[in-house]
């Protein structure tokens, strides 16, 4: 499905097999010069035939169309490499452009998550079954491809539409949102989702994330934004009234965890997740659909790093595994 935004501006609709998300937004900024296709979803038949159906709905010339990825997760660069054509660019954070890149960078980062997840007491089983279902590893590129950095502060140009591209860290290190001031809209990516919270996760070059995302949406809530363009979904309301939401939102997950330390001293960061609330169809922790138990170990991690550097409570490290205590 393709719907017009502005005279320039089209979403294209790209479904997302098997995943909560549903569908991705894939902007199109058009220009007689070049295009602009911003994120593209997974890597798999399915999300490449939605999006050529909607290239095709729009008449759009791959061969002058640069593609730009707002964040280094497979829902919104899957198909990058695979849809550039020669001579055209592929535009990423300069953060996020290593796990493209880099094979070593991309080897740590899974290296860290895996360590981290077993010293923060997740079975050995959670682990390989959430491995194998990972969609960031199962529909990430396949095809190699050069891409370019983009800067916080940049000014990325599509014929007569300027674009100030916004690093917002937190959702992954190198995210990054659009800002086009003539019409007041921004593309936001992951950063401010309406209907659903962004995962927050810790990552190896960023391991206070949930911090640095609160501090990226302050930031953007500087701007003045009438159009707010969201990843996934829809918009409910505006841009900073769903800044405050989610702001509140981390406080009481703050909260919600901190009690959990101080109920159950001594508890892992795996047990501490399955003690949260979590809006999802499962009776019981144990019973949890293993890649959404991934993301909520993340989640879970965030906050206590959060709290953890805010000096609220203490890590220690038992036998190689990581406890929790109040300070």
């Amino acid at each position: 499905m393709v719907r017009k935004i502005h005279d320039y501006l089209d979403v294209i609709k790209v479904s997302l097999p098997n995943s909560p998300l549903r569908d991705l937004n894939s902007y199109v900024i058009r220009s007689p010069e070049r295009n602009l296709l911003i994120d593209t979803g997974f890597n798999q038949p399915e999300c490449l035939a939605n999006l050529q159906e909607g290239i095709q709905a729009l008449g759009l010339d791959m061969d002058k169309t640069d593609i730009l990825v707002t964040h280094l997760h497979s829902d919104h660069a899957g198909l990058a490499a695979e849809l550039v054509r020669p001579g055209c660019r592929i535009f990423i954070g300069e953060l996020d452009r290593g796990f493209f890149v880099d094979e070593q960078y991309k080897a740590d980062l899974w290296a860290f998550y895996l360590e981290q997840y077993r010293t923060e007491g997740v079975p050995e089983q959670v682990i390989t079954d959430a491995m194998k279902q990972n969609p960031a590893k199962n529909y990430a590129p396949s095809t190699k491809a050069d891409y370019v950095p983009l800067k916080d502060g940049e000014i990325l140009t599509v014929g007569n539409i300027r674009l100030k591209c916004i690093h917002t860290p937190g959702h992954t290190p190198g995210h990054i949102c659009l800002y086009h001031e003539a019409d007041k809209s921004m593309i936001l990516g992951d950063h401010v989702l309406f209907d659903i919270s962004p995962n927050i996760t810790p990552w190896l070059s960023l391991r206070n994330a949930l911090k640095r995302y609160m501090e990226s949406l302050r930031k953007i809530q500087a701007y003045d934004v009438v159009t707010p363009l969201p990843g996934h979904r829809e918009c409910s309301m505006s841009m900073s009234e769903r800044i405050e939401e989610l702001l509140a939102h981390h406080a009481t997950r703050l909260a919600e965890t901190y009690d959990a330390v101080l109920e159950h001293p001594g508890i892992s960061g795996y047990e501490v997740a399955g003690q949260m609330k979590w809006s999802i169809r499962a009776r019981n922790w144990e019973e949890f659909p293993v890649t959404q138990k991934w993301f909520a170990i993340g989640e879970t991690l965030a906050h206590l790093y959060y709290l953890e550097e805010n000096g609220d409570i203490s890590r220690e490290l038992r036998d190689g595994q990581a406890v929790y205590l109040i300070k």
